[in-house]
């Protein structure tokens, strides 16, 4: 019976670039609806993370805590609280997972083979580092806060402490150092969602004996606040980051050709906008001039997201009637939640700041991505021709690259 087979045209560089030149063979692997070419594993050397590379600062952050609590007299170590496991695991983890992280993220920039990190510059490391460190310091501090709960009273003798101590930092590194292996630019998206959503999360949860929600949204980054600071520095590191990721796209564009006007006034209005939103942290809402200042940022900030749903059929190119209808339904239910909270009354002021934010806040990552799909366009996808021949063999049908 004849069976089909197919000849699949590579082009040279991308067989370059995986490294592929002298394999003799390739990975074709299944995913949903997508076929995948990727090098063949090889089992024997399979291990991503040498062991060495989180074990030994993983023993060292261990000896300093076995040397701490003793220092300390500590014959019995609770879970969680001041002097704890989770305290010097928060502490002690965070400095080694950074250090971890950064090592490997810089080797992996310095790699010329390293297509994936090859296009963030230099200039947005230091922020990308900060940000890793951010979202681990807040990711322990919502896990012992549950462990907390679960395990509330729970202590351990000293030994047994550290014990515990080495599998979770040794869990910590592996996986900074797995995390930094795997970045890519196009992560940078995914890690501002993690630090605003996250931030903001915890923020909420440390301030809930104060019952913020009845006061305003801004009331979490007030010194009237139980804890201020996740707040304003969530809102601070997700401009840091958003100004990196508008670096990064708009000089990829700017690269590949597209150099229209409407990009240049568009990248201006989002540094503008980032700009903004480090501002609402970094002026909180206390009484006084931060007050007027911090109210001033935000119609800045609000301002700025109008004129971009507006204007962006104009600004953008190869913009999607998908996205337009999207933005144009995110303006009319800003409008709508503005008239339900400032004419009917029937919104309070949290719940439209809410809305407000979360709307915005989603039309924001929705056009970075609009404007991500533009740089990858180009040189992550090409049209290959499929050339069809038949084979007499069995029933079962093959396919050959």
């Amino acid at each position: 019976m004849e069976e089909k087979k197919y000849n699949l045209e590579i082009p040279s560089e991308f067989i370059s670039e995986l490294g592929l030149d002298n394999t003799g063979e390739i990975q074709l692997k299944k995913e949903g609806k997508r076929l995948i070419i990727e090098k063949p594993m090889n089992h024997d050397t399979s291990e991503e993370v040498p062991l060495k590379w989180f074990l030994i600062p993983s023993i060292l952050m261990t000896i300093s805590f076995y040397a701490i609590v003793s220092s300390l007299h500590m014959t019995q170590i609770p879970m969680t609280g001041h002097e704890s496991i989770s305290s010097f695991l928060i502490y002690l983890g965070v400095f080694s997972g950074v250090i971890s992280f950064s090592i490997f993220f810089i080797r992996g920039k310095r790699d010329p083979k390293n297509r994936s990190t090859r296009d963030i510059y230099w200039r947005n490391v230091p922020t990308i580092i900060f940000s890793s460190a951010v979202i681990l310091f807040l990711v322990l501090m919502a896990f012992f806060w549950v462990i907390g709960t679960v395990f509330e009273g729970a202590s351990f003798d000293k030994y047994t402490a550290t014990a515990i101590f080495l599998l979770f930092i040794c869990a910590i590194n592996y996986f900074m150092i797995y995390s930094a292996s795997l970045f890519t630019s196009e992560m940078i998206i995914n890690v501002l969602i993690i630090v605003i959503v996250g931030g903001i999360f915890f923020s909420m949860i440390t301030n809930s004996e104060s019952q913020w929600w009845q006061i305003n949204f801004s009331f979490l980054g007030t010194n009237e606040a139980v804890s201020s600071w996740p707040f304003n520095i969530t809102l601070m590191i997700s401009a840091l980051l958003m100004i990196a990721l508008i670096d990064y796209l708009f000089v990829t564009l700017k690269n590949q050709g597209y150099t229209q006007k409407g990009l240049i006034v568009l990248r201006i209005l989002l540094t503008l906008l980032a700009l903004a939103l480090g501002g609402v942290g970094f002026f909180p809402n206390n009484a006084g001039m931060l007050h007027e200042l911090h109210d001033k940022v935000a119609g800045v900030l609000v301002t700025l997201v109008i004129i971009l749903i507006i204007g962006i059929r104009w600004l953008l190119p190869q913009v999607t009637k998908q996205f337009l209808v999207v933005s144009y339904t995110i303006a009319v239910c800003l409008v709508l939640s503005n008239i339900l909270f400032e004419n009917v009354g029937y919104f309070s002021l949290t719940v439209f700041e809410l809305i407000a934010f979360g709307l915005a806040f989603c039309w924001i990552l929705l056009l970075l991505q609009q404007i991500n799909r533009l740089t990858t366009l180009d040189h992550q996808y090409v049209t290959i021709p499929l050339e069809e021949y038949t084979e007499i063999k069995s029933h079962k049908k093959a396919y050959r690259v």
